[in-house]
């Protein structure tokens, strides 16, 4: 009895993530992070990927939307230091590598080409429209770590 029991509690479980995840589409999730935005006196747009890109502190970041994972929130800051040598790429794969150690939610990459450092802050969260309240910290913190990118950098 308490196998069955047990059973249908985790098919209960199972149901109501999937209702979860399947509660809201692509439209309507880059809907509430632009209404977002503009209630927190940002311009926005939806970018080609149909990802929401807008402007902070002069710096361009993109909510990155993913449908597929609605407990997951990603603001993804691009291209914000360019690789001009060999050296320079030695030092930032050392740089972004210690950031990356030191830091919680922000990780640094270099981007395919290996030409740019990008970086990004994912948080899980229980409900899309959860991530408001952690937008400006996350802001806050990649703006951080480019600071503290830049220092290592130019040391």
């Amino acid at each position: 009895m308490q196998i069955k029991k047990l059973s249908v509690f985790v098919a209960f479980i199972l149901v109501c993530i999937a209702n979860l995840n399947a509660q809201m589409s692509k439209q309507e999730l880059q809907n509430m992070y632009i209404s977002f935005l503009k209630d927190q006196g940002y311009q926005s747009n939806v970018d080609s990927d149909g990802d929401v890109e807008f402007k902070a502190e002069g710096r361009t970041f993109y909510i990155i939307v993913d449908t597929r994972d609605l407990q997951s929130f990603r603001i993804l800051y691009p291209n914000f230091w360019e690789i001009e040598s060999e050296d320079e790429k030695a030092k930032a794969v050392k740089v972004a590598n210690y950031i990356n150690r030191t830091t919680k939610v922000a990780k640094v990459y270099l981007n395919s080409r290996e030409d740019d450092v990008s970086m990004d802050a994912n948080i899980f969260i229980d409900k899309p429209e959860n991530f408001k309240t952690f937008f400006r910290r996350m802001i806050d913190l990649l703006l951080e770590e480019r600071r503290e990118f830049r220092e290592k950098m130019n040391e």
